[in-house]
């Protein structure tokens, strides 16, 4: 897919993310799951485990098993945010623009 061919690509990936899960029969999260204890952070640690699983490629210098694993971070990433229906593109704009205005090194963190 080329940007002429869509206004908003993480939008269609998020569609085609959503689309896939249902197709193989896989959980797919909503804001419904806001509620839920589990569900949540369920899908957050799959998130980890697929950070971690770059961690070792990178480790093993592996970089196409570290790319495959960073697209894995961001399949799961930009599924649960299709399927809440938060506007991702939007929200990391948004943080762009609130870190640009940070002071260097800010909350005094020594690492």
């Amino acid at each position: 897919m080329t940007k002429s061919e869509s206004n908003d690509w993480l939008s269609d990936v998020g569609a085609e993310i959503h689309s896939n899960k249902l197709r193989h029969g896989w959980k797919v999260t909503t804001s419904e799951d806001w509620e839920d204890k589990h569900e949540i952070p369920a899908v957050l640690m799959l998130i980890v485990s697929e950070v971690a699983e770059a961690l070792e490629a990178f480790r093993k210098s592996d970089r196409p098993n570290f790319e495959e694993e960073l697209a894995d971070v961001g399949i799961r990433l930009i599924g649960l945010s299709h399927g809440m229906g938060i506007d991702l593109k939007a929200a990391i704009l948004a943080k762009i623009e609130k870190n640009r205005h940070r002071e260097f090194k800010h909350g005094g963190k020594r690492v």
